[in-house]
């Protein structure tokens, strides 16, 4: 097997991080403290939302943010049924009932014509995914909550930067969470944020994320999900980056589009696409394979030739854990079940040069040709 050359991933990241790890370290104050403030703070100018709270994962964040709406134990939310498992997982983890919600294959994104027809009396929360970068269809998806009274959580793990019309990702909710895991365009190796414009929600979730304090007093039972300021000094530096990050990421996107248009003319595949009034960050660069193409031998095959890659996501009511204890359907998820078994994703990353891109879409060139044939 051959060297990787070509990694899904690459982190990027320079002397300000170090610094700023070095100050924290002499400092002696090495959880939560001034770092994590200081990022708080920016990630509120930046999203254009009253509270910010960083905290360990985005996964923490869900559950925070689903502890701090107070629903009840058989309460229902609507997710879409194509993401990583840890969107559905926080709900159940919560003691809420999953309702999975089918996919626009298209943008990857939960389809908001499949919404209506889930909500009953118990549904009290729509959990919504910016997947790979791209954001919902928020205002459609807005207008369904506000008709039925439904809170929105915004899992934009995937889409710090992220815009719709201008506004940021998380900011239409009633709460946002983000992801600054490796796979991001900006991280601190672990870490999350959770927003909202809601002071109670506010309150609620600053006491979840430690131990259920707040001003001296504890309120409710909560988790320990503080960031610390070590990961904090090194999302600051990142975060001083992140419009030259998402401008080169959407630079390297856009140059995937243009080499992958042959392939698109004749049928093997669809790019990615962000419609008029998104800011697309792509958090991931995700392809949908057409052609009854094996994606996995596919991938096998990329593999021999340096290149990694992944699949897109999962398929959620497909996974073991979820076949046995959500009931659904069959066929119910047609759209995810497909993006679950035809999505692809490129390597993408800051330092990627053009010439390398072009010889990652020439190797899989050959390939499809070698698998359709």
């Amino acid at each position: 097997m051959r060297k990787i050359r070509f990694p899904l991933i690459k982190p990027y990241s320079d002397s300000e991080e170090l610094k700023g790890v070095a100050r924290v370290l002499k400092s002696g104050w090495l959880t939560q403290g001034r770092c994590v403030n200081m990022v708080e703070d920016k990630i509120k100018k930046y999203c254009n939302a009253k509270f910010a709270f960083l905290v360990n994962s985005a996964t923490s964040g869900l559950v925070a943010a689903i502890n701090a709406l107070k629903l009840d134990k058989n309460d229902e939310v609507i997710v879409p049924s194509f993401s990583f498992p840890a969107t559905a997982n926080a709900v159940f983890l919560c003691g809420k009932k999953v309702v999975f919600c089918d996919i626009d294959p298209a943008t990857f994104n939960i389809d908001p014509g499949k919404i209506e027809p889930l909500i009953t009396k118990r549904t009290k929360a729509i959990l919504l995914v910016h997947e790979f970068g791209l954001m919902a269809e928020m205002d459609k998806i807005l207008k369904i909550a506000k008709k039925y009274n439904l809170a929105v959580i915004e899992d934009a793990a995937c889409a710090f930067g992220s815009e719709f019309r201008h506004k940021k990702a998380g900011s239409f909710g009633d709460i946002g969470v983000f992801s600054f895991h490796p796979r991001k365009v900006i991280t601190c190796g672990e870490g999350g944020c959770v927003i909202t414009g809601s002071k109670d929600l506010a309150a609620s979730i600053k006491a979840i994320r430690n131990h259920g304090e707040l001003d001296g007093k504890f309120i409710e039972a909560g988790f320990n999900f503080r960031l610390s300021d070590i990961q904090g000094a090194i999302l600051s530096a990142q975060f001083n980056r992140i419009e030259k990050m998402i401008a080169k990421r959407i630079s390297l996107a856009l140059r995937y589009n243009c080499l992958l248009r042959p392939l698109e003319e004749r049928g093997f595949l669809r790019a990615p696409q962000a419609a008029k009034g998104y800011r697309h960050i792509y958090q991931s660069y995700v392809i949908t394979l057409f052609r009854n193409i094996n994606r996995d031998e596919l991938r096998n095959r990329l593999k021999e030739s340096g290149i990694e890659t992944q699949i897109g996501t999962y398929c959620i009511p497909q996974l073991d854990f979820y076949r046995k204890n959500v009931r659904t359907k069959a066929n119910s998820f047609k759209n995810a079940s497909l993006a679950y078994k035809n999505s692809l994703t490129l390597p993408l990353y800051h330092d990627l040069k053009e010439k390398e891109q072009e010889f990652i879409i020439g190797r899989l060139t050959e390939v499809l040709r070698k698998c359709a044939a």
